[in-house]
């Protein structure tokens, strides 16, 4: 599955299945009942655009089904 990046240093989104799930400490619910995943995404390659290795808290990525994707605006992420 690919997911969704923004590069901090560009403000620029991809999408890329290489990456990897650390920290992974499970769901944890708010007081209002709602559900996020406490983890940590780390890319397995470089960013597309500034050729760092980006980790992301679980809760800073954004959601594929939610954003409209459109290929001019998104590019591909090494696979």
């Amino acid at each position: 599955m690919e997911f969704i990046f923004i590069c901090p240093k560009r403000n620029m989104t991809f999408e890329s299945a290489d990456f990897k799930v650390t920290e992974n400490r499970g769901v944890i619910s708010d007081s209002s009942g709602n559900k996020t995943l406490d983890a940590k995404v780390e890319l397995n390659e470089p960013c597309p655009f500034c050729g760092e290795k980006h980790v992301y808290h679980a809760s800073e990525l954004p959601c594929p089904f939610e954003i409209p994707r459109s290929s001019s605006e998104t590019e591909k992420g090494n696979q």
